[in-house]
């Protein structure tokens, strides 16, 4: 196809093309009205949907400035206020099963096999403060060096000096319900205005109960008395008194959530960061040693998560019976790609001992896509890396789904993405292009500068229903704040053609264009594409701008032309030329091309 071919194509009067019969596969398709198919008259409804959402299960609040990872709840919160229906859970899979996780810390000033670093974090005012890995005195329950702290507090009001063990790849984040933390502490000044604490940083929870929205903490303290109290409204403090000589402290974090906030869902609190210090008021001194730390935890890896995250989801289900949720993951030790299945089951790693490293090649990621895809799962490539080269001779590494995008709104990257996404419809990759939601915090989704949701048409909520659309391509995005009732769909004589694939002798094709509920202003870019199957990794396209008050009754219609070979997408933008919507495309090729076509979108 040429471009002045490509270039002879126009937009035509809405009636037009109903007294154009196209034959498809060498069949002449019926004269169906297009008013049968409209997503009003139908039963497939728009399911808008977050496919790639984190929480307690995945890391998020191990970085210095903290924060916490996101809750269940506090993503179910965000979903509800965002008129969402449905969540598919994808926390990372190796956090899910703790893969290679730390299951101790011995504190003596190494990265510990792994990728442990240490840096100081005081809150308050303190003075005087020391941190050092020392040789003697240690724990008599394990060899080589401790960790003292020193600090003075020359105020009335309580200042800490922490150090934060930064395990690199937050290799202890993840959900904290089957997990027990024991430490072995020193205290050397101890007293009325003088304490060692341990900090537990768990997950983040929306406003609830009364109390704010915020990071639930545990502290563990060694003093002078013994007690339980709720300092603050977030933060549980357990203390104990000092101990002549080295004492063992027994966080049993599950049970002291529970006890502190007997209102919550306990289980839903992931394990973020751990700060070990020591607090001072009245210019007192504190100090103290810190040794051994153990991490148990009792988890079946393949299993337990599965089973926990589906006890917290029926929990849930109660609250917020509005919104589907449905369990998936992201896998992560490959090119992370996220894996949508009926019955969801971990990949079992082979073990890499402490800390183990991403494979990123492209033959680990494929065995990996494979693996699922025998198991009836359709595979999406995450964020994936701007290689149009490799993207179009892999054939996106083998995946049914890609992000196209970008979660922060940068449109560089959703330029290039899009780029690569036309490179490899060219070459008859046949790809549902989805949003990166990518959300790890559960805070404001609706304050984000741009924030893109996945709609698919559905006649249920179901996860059979809704992985068959995505199969199929019967996907569009959105801007969820600038366009959040935007709705795509195409057709081909009354048959909803998104997606789909049609083979057929004729020429051209009118194809009904559906775009509902446009703002005001707004500009439809008819995106149309050469499949030409050469190999190339850049695409070649054209674009023909139809304003919104072109859609009379939200529908027009363009004939497109096959050639050798094309497809025809949508995208819409605000007057201000804002990206807000992206339509997944139909092809039209000829039925005598030796082209694989999946059975789940082939028109016929």
């Amino acid at each position: 196809m040429s471009a002045g071919d490509l270039s002879r194509r126009r937009v035509l009067a809405t009636g037009l093309g109903a007294g154009i019969a196209a034959a498809v596969g060498g069949v002449e398709l019926p004269a169906v009205a297009a008013e049968t198919m409209r997503p009003a008259a139908s039963r497939f409804k728009p399911v808008s949907m977050v496919l790639h959402t984190h929480s307690c299960f995945s890391e998020g609040g191990s970085y210095a400035a903290g924060g916490g990872g996101a809750s269940m709840l506090s993503q179910l919160e965000q979903a509800t206020k965002n008129n969402i229906d449905v969540v598919w859970w994808t926390d990372h899979d190796w956090r899910m099963e703790a893969f290679g996780y730390y299951d101790g810390i011995a504190f003596d000033g190494t990265d510990e096999d792994g990728d442990l670093a240490w840096s100081v974090q005081n809150e308050g005012t303190v003075g005087g403060t020391a941190h050092a890995f020392v040789d003697e005195p240690h724990s008599p329950d394990e060899d080589g060096k401790a960790l003292r702290i020193t600090a003075t507090g020359p105020s009335a009001n309580w200042g800490v000096s922490y150090l934060w063990g930064d395990p690199g790849n937050s290799f202890f984040s993840t959900n904290i319900s089957d997990t027990t933390l024991t430490i072995d502490v020193l205290g050397e000044q101890i007293g009325p205005d003088a304490e060692l604490v341990v900090q537990v940083e768990t997950s983040y929870r929306p406003e609830i109960h009364g109390r704010p929205a915020g990071v639930y903490v545990l502290e563990y303290r060694v003093g002078t008395t013994s007690a339980r109290v709720l300092e603050k409204p977030l933060t549980g403090v357990v203390s104990v008194p000092v101990k002549d000589g080295w004492q063992t402290l027994t966080m049993r974090l599950l049970d002291d959530i529970k006890a502190f906030w007997p209102d919550l869902i306990a289980e839903d609190s992931g394990l973020a960061r751990l700060r070990y210090g020591v607090r001072a008021r009245n210019n007192a001194t504190a100090q103290a040693v810190f040794d051994h730390l153990r991490i148990i935890r009792t988890r079946d890896p393949l299993r337990w998560p599965v089973k926990t995250q589906q006890k917290l989801m029926k929990a849930y289900a109660k609250q917020y019976p509005d919104v589907k949720q449905l369990l998936a993951a992201e896998v992560s030790m490959v090119r992370h790609l996220n894996v949508f299945v009926e019955d969801f089951e971990l990949y079992p790693y082979p073990d890499q001992g402490k800390a183990p490293k991403l494979d990123g090649s492209v033959e680990g990621t494929e065995k990996v896509v494979r693996w699922y895809q025998e198991r009836g799962a359709i595979v999406q490539y995450n964020h994936p890396d701007i290689k149009p080269a490799e993207f179009v001779q892999t054939r996106a590494l083998g995946t049914d789904l890609t992000e196209v995008a970008n979660a922060d709104g940068n449109f560089d990257v959703i330029h290039d993405r899009i780029n690569q996404y036309d490179a490899a419809a060219r070459n008859a990759i046949f790809l549902t292009a989805t949003s990166q939601v990518d959300d790890h915090a559960g805070r404001n989704w609706g304050g984000k500068p741009h924030l893109y949701t996945t709609s698919v048409w559905s006649p249920s909520k179901e996860a059979k229903d809704l992985i068959a659309a995505l199969r199929s391509g019967q996907a569009w995005w959105f801007h969820q704040r600038l366009w959040p009732t935007g709705q795509l769909d195409l057709a081909i004589r009354g048959r909803r053609a998104m997606g789909r694939v049609v083979q057929t002798t004729a020429a051209a094709v009118p194809v009904e264009l559906i775009a509902q509920n446009l703002p005001a202003g707004s500009t439809v870019q008819v995106v149309v594409g050469l499949c030409d199957r050469s190999g190339a990794s850049t695409p070649s396209i054209e674009k023909h701008a139809v304003p919104a008050d072109a859609f009379t009754q939200d529908t027009t219609t363009f004939t497109l032309e096959r050639g050798i070979g094309s497809y025809l997408r949508l995208e819409v933008y605000t007057s201000d030329n804002t990206l807000i919507g992206f339509s997944n495309p139909v092809w039209l090729l000829s039925p005598h091309d030796k082209i694989a076509v999946p059975h789940a979108r082939r028109l016929t």
